[in-house]
């Protein structure tokens, strides 16, 4: 059943992840040294993961400790075993002797009757524990515990979410038919109509057509092996007949026994008779086979005889899709196929945990379970672009698999009332849910694998309870349409009441604003009207606008996106959310962003956040950060735990800092940019051209070292009379002047400037426009007004220490972690956003002072390693310690400026920063 484990535990005095592993550390220092008994080490432990001491003293004293109660332990040696309900099962023991007693401690009746989360064992040397929820183990010497404290963390009320891996079964076969698709299309397509759309549908639709047999003569649907049994002994080896029997066979299965004798060649041969009456649409469709060859009849047979299809989950067709659509398509259309383990993270939190928590608290009570059986059969789950069905395949069979466990309760309870059981039947149905999808096909696939799913679960329903539902013929399903989501009324779709429960789930497509056709763009316009900014939102944003006022006033409806991490960073957050918000819905569980991983042909390459939204309510949030879950009072738009503040671009400053802006932009078709050796050729041809050649930093030589050069003219007077640069300035004359955009023809009158001049008279800082998301901080380097900035960084000209203290601390990589855009998952700093609207707080000499010693300090440390670049220097894997140590103090300085409390965690260094920006602005948050 699935994650029925995940949850978590609420405490009063919650620690964040860093306390912890400090906690950890000294615990085993003062246990090393000997400040801390043996005997006070689990307690001690417990108590770094912030149980409450009373608590604690509770359980020390014996009161707690159920091993006393259950094995009449005496006080004196309770500390050598405890057990504390729903927590632990912990022994000192003797060496050699952890394996077998932590064996026999899993058996003990104890651990089921109490619900122990983790069994511990330990000599003191080594430690061994078993989590009983995730049936993740650890094996350690008892130092490496302060590397391994994250195994302990649901004590604190962080959960490791742990998620349904992907099927072996279906990669394989994913990979088997790819290869056949492959061999198909090298028999039927070559350069006259390798691009032809409607044959590459034909074969698309035939590949559909072929699974679905695959799958029907493994699972009882039709007789064992009947498929390709039939092909092996009824076709030529050469595959030369094949695709007669296919069109001959596809036109038998949609057909009913009644219309057979109508058939061409009829009466019908009795291997071809045999197959049962499909119907549904899958076969109506005259498409004929394609060609086969000895190699491609070889691989299909092998599809079918070699892999056992009842194992495959149906939403490998959306594996096959994206395996087999043409590249221009899937990318046009924003197609990325979503693995199980990606809709879990999804489904689990917007409806399934809540479902299985349900189960748990009814378990005792009939009438209870009967009302979430009920439930169950009322639940709509809709998804507005469902593609080819996964979400709906997926969340139809977890509700298949809860309502068994609701079954088999509600049996094991009648058994013990009446020392019998009736048999139970399922309320869960395929009109329950729905979907909308653009492309016909996908739809026809969707259509196709929630049959082959309610297939599935029927027969998994026959193996427990001894009924098994007819599944031919199948039945044509209504809920799935083909249609554009974006212009669609959904209540037409999914029709709902107030207390309907619907849950609307999904992966629609992404395509940011510069990526949009004017079809798109319409779409947008259509959705968002007028309304301020809407050209510059994601294409998504229409799904999450659309069901946003789908769920409002509906307290029993929530809906969950997977979406690019941009939806939650930049401009577009202020533009989009405050629309959402005002509908009085909130935010109630996100993962932040992860890498988009699925089991497809071609992994998508995106960095991808989880969204989940439901009316406004006082429970608990969740936000799940690297596969940690932890409970927060509240989310915003920028997936923070924090209170909904919306930070706009501003065109000035709002702090103390100075102005900002970026380097000089050439636009000379890259005629003024060198190398060293493009730099010593051209001063060998005229010593006079090195007055006018000058160091060059874009991000590239800022973080990672290195040399380039350019040429800077200021007038005409600096080239004439010099011919190689004559020569290169009238190359940049006819390059501009052969520009389509206005602009770049009226630069021509210039031709030896720069297109765009901001290089300053003095001294500067700069900072790249993208950094890698694995370093703490942005790099950041004083130059001479000599040294030309390019417009790949951003430039503060005459920057103090200061500055570069604040720019340089953890407080402004909060800041710009949470507010900012990202390039997939690298930092991109955008003064607009991220530097005009940084809070700074008010700084008087003394204070200035100390910061540009701190300063000092970290350059000062950065100098000392002169080989290194700042690449080198920032990796968080080799980061010298002493400017690691520089950093931090820097940090801690920083932080006693912006607030008088310590602050001890990102969430509390943000909230801080969100409540400067409100007075900044006065108290503008939308």
């Amino acid at each position: 059943m699935p994650s029925l484990y995940i949850y978590s535990l609420f405490r009063e005095n919650k620690m964040n992840i860093a306390q912890i592993e400090e906690n950890v550390k000294s615990l085993l220092a003062s246990l090393t040294s000997g400040q801390c008994k043996q005997d006070d080490f689990i307690y001690e432990l417990l108590l770094t993961y912030g149980h409450r001491k009373q608590s604690v003293s509770r359980l020390r004293s014996g009161e707690r400790n159920l091993a006393i109660k259950g094995k009449d332990a005496s006080i004196e040696t309770s500390h050598n075993e405890i057990i504390w309900k729903r927590h632990l099962y912990y022994k000192k023991v003797e060496s050699n002797t952890l394996l077998s007693e932590i064996d026999q401690m899993r058996k003990d009746k104890l651990v089921s009757t109490n619900k122990i989360r983790f069994i511990i064992v330990t000599d003191f040397d080594h430690l061994f524990a078993h989590d009983l929820k995730t049936n993740d183990r650890l094996d350690i010497s008892l130092s490496e515990l302060p590397n391994k404290f994250d195994f302990f963390l649901p004590w604190a009320g962080m959960e490791k979410a742990v998620y349904q891996g992907e099927n072996p079964a279906d990669v394989k076969a994913a990979e088997k038919m790819a290869k056949l698709f492959d061999l198909i299309k090298d028999d039927n397509f070559d350069e006259t109509n390798k691009d032809d759309t409607q044959a590459l549908h034909g074969l698309n639709v035939f590949l559909t057509r072929l699974l679905f047999c695959f799958f029907a003569e493994d699972t009882e649907i039709f007789k064992d092996n009947q498929f390709s049994n039939a092909i092996q002994s009824h076709t030529k080896d050469d595959g030369s007949d094949l695709s007669d029997y296919l069109n001959r066979l596809f036109l038998v299965l949609n057909s009913a026994d009644s219309e057979r004798s109508q058939l061409p060649n009829a009466p019908l041969p009795e291997y071809l008779d045999n197959f049962p009456y499909v119907n549904g649409g899958l076969f109506a469709d005259d498409i004929s086979s394609p060609m086969f060859s000895a190699k491609s009849r070889r691989m299909l047979i092998e599809c079918g005889s070699q892999l056992n299809w009842s194992d495959i989950n149906p939403d490998i067709f959306g594996s096959m899709i994206q395996a087999v659509v043409h590249p221009d398509q899937r990318g046009g259309m924003g197609m990325h196929y979503t693995s199980v383990t990606n809709i879990m993270k999804v489904i689990e939190p917007l409806f399934l945990n809540d479902l299985c928590e349900e189960l748990e608290k009814s378990e005792n009570s009939a009438t209870k379970l009967q009302k979430l059986q009920q439930r169950l059969g009322e639940i709509k789950i809709f998804d507005p672009a469902c593609g080819s069905g996964n979400f709906l395949i997926i969340a139809y069979k977890e509700l298949r698999k809860l309502e068994m466990e609701v079954l088999k309760r509600l049996q094991e309870l009648e058994l013990e009332k009446t020392g019998q059981i009736s048999q139970p039947f399922s309320v869960i149905k395929l009109s329950q849910f729905y979907g909308i999808e653009l492309d016909d096909f996908a739809h026809e696939v969707a259509i196709l694998s929630l049959w082959l799913a309610e297939h599935q679960m029927n027969v998994e329903f026959k193996v427990e309870f001894g009924e098994l539902l007819p599944s031919l013929p199948l039945k044509k399903s209504v809920g799935i349409i083909s249609g554009n989501s974006a212009r669609l009324n959904w209540r037409d779709v999914c029709e709902c009441s107030q207390l309907d429960e619907v849950y609307i789930v999904g992966n629609p497509p992404y395509l940011g604003a510069r990526q949009q056709n004017s079809d798109q763009k319409q779409d947008i316009k259509s959705v968002f009207k007028e309304m301020k900014g809407a050209n510059n939102l994601d294409y998504i944003s229409i799904w999450f606008e659309k069901a946003a006022c789908y769920i409002k006033g509906r307290e029993n409806s929530k809906f969950a996106f997977v979406a690019t991490n941009s939806i939650a960073q930049g401009t577009q957050v202020s533009i989009l959310w405050p629309q959402i918000f005002d509908k009085s819905l909130e935010i109630f569980f996100a993962h932040t962003s992860f890498k988009w991983k699925n089991n497809a042909k071609s992994n998508a390459g995106v960095i991808c956040v989880v969204i989940g939204v439901s009316s406004l309510t006082s429970k608990h949030k969740y936000l799940f950060e690297n596969g940690i879950k932890k409970t927060v009072s509240s989310i915003n738009a920028y997936l923070a735990p924090a209170e909904n503040v919306f930070v706009k671009a501003s065109t000035k400053v709002l702090s103390q800092l100075p102005a900002i802006n970026y380097g000089s932009f050439a636009l000379d078709d890259g005629v003024y940019t060198l190398d060293s050796h493009e730099k010593n050729k051209l001063i060998e041809l005229d010593q006079r051209c090195e007055s006018f050649i000058k160091p060059f930093i874009g991000a590239k030589e800022l973080i990672q070292g290195g040399e380039r050069y350019c040429i800077w003219l200021k007038s005409e007077e600096d080239y004439l009379n010099i011919p190689v640069l004559e020569k290169k300035v009238e190359h940049v004359r006819s390059w501009r002047l052969a520009s389509k955009r206005e602009a770049t023809v009226k630069l021509a009158s210039t031709p030896y400037e720069f297109a765009e001049i901001r290089q300053p008279n003095t001294g500067y800082m700069a900072f790249p426009t993208i950094s890698s998301e694995r370093r703490k901080y942005i790099p950041a380097r004083f130059y001479s007004s000599e040294t030309i900035a390019s417009n790949q960084v951003y430039i503060i000209p005459n920057a103090q220490l200061w500055h570069f203290s604040i720019l340089s601390s953890t407080m402004h990589m909060i800041w710009i972690k949470s507010v900012g855009g990202r390039l997939k998952s690298d930092y991109r700093y955008s003064s607009a956003i991220c530097y005009n609207t940084f809070p700074t707080p008010s700084l008087n000499d003394i204070k200035k002072e100390k910061l540009s010693k701190l300063a000092l300090q970290v350059l000062t440390v950065r100098e000392s390693y002169p080989d290194r670049s700042l690449a080198k220097l920032y990796d968080p894997d080799n980061m010298p310690a002493d400017l690691a140590a520089a950093h931090a103090e820097l940090d801690s300085y920083v932080d006693s400026i912006y607030s008088t409390r310590e602050l001890v965690s990102e969430e509390q260094r943000l909230g801080v920063l969100m409540n400067m920006y409100l007075k900044m602005t006065g108290g503008q948050n939308a």
